[in-house]
């Protein structure tokens, strides 16, 4: 199964409203699972260090398989910016470059806190959308 039928997969079978709040979830995962990453380069734990580099570079996969680039410059740039990663995660899984992790976590966490940002903001606006659809004897 390739990354984007196995994104559409979990798409189908997550029932939930708020798919940007799971988004999150998923990067919050990711960064945990970075920090196992480094813990076990430093134990010397070769195994865990490759089954949880797998996992993050094929979650990163499907996260750049599900961009709709026809939004144009942002899908493209994340879309580069997933490569780089998968790029860098792979440099680290040959060669133990854990300051290579180090710059992955952090484009990562920055990634997360573009969407925070985002999704915040939708919220907000959503909700004063809410609020002004009211009948004004509703509004509080």
């Amino acid at each position: 199964m390739n990354p984007y039928e196995a994104y559409h997969n979990v798409e189908r079978s997550v029932n939930i409203d708020d798919k940007p709040k799971v988004l999150l979830k998923v990067y919050q995962i990711l960064l945990e699972k970075l920090e196992i990453v480094k813990y076990a380069i430093e134990k010397k734990d070769y195994l865990v260090k490759d089954r949880e580099l797998s996992k993050i570079t094929t979650a990163i996969e499907i996260l750049d398989s599900s961009l709709d680039h026809s939004y144009g410059e942002i899908p493209r740039n994340l879309s580069s910016l997933y490569n780089y990663l998968i790029r860098r995660l792979r440099n680290v899984q040959f060669n133990l470059d854990v300051k290579g992790l180090d710059e992955c976590k952090s484009l990562l966490a920055k990634i997360k806190e573009g969407f925070e940002g985002a999704y915040e903001k939708e919220k907000r606006k959503q909700s004063h959308q809410e609020q002004t659809a009211r009948p004004s004897f509703l509004k509080i």
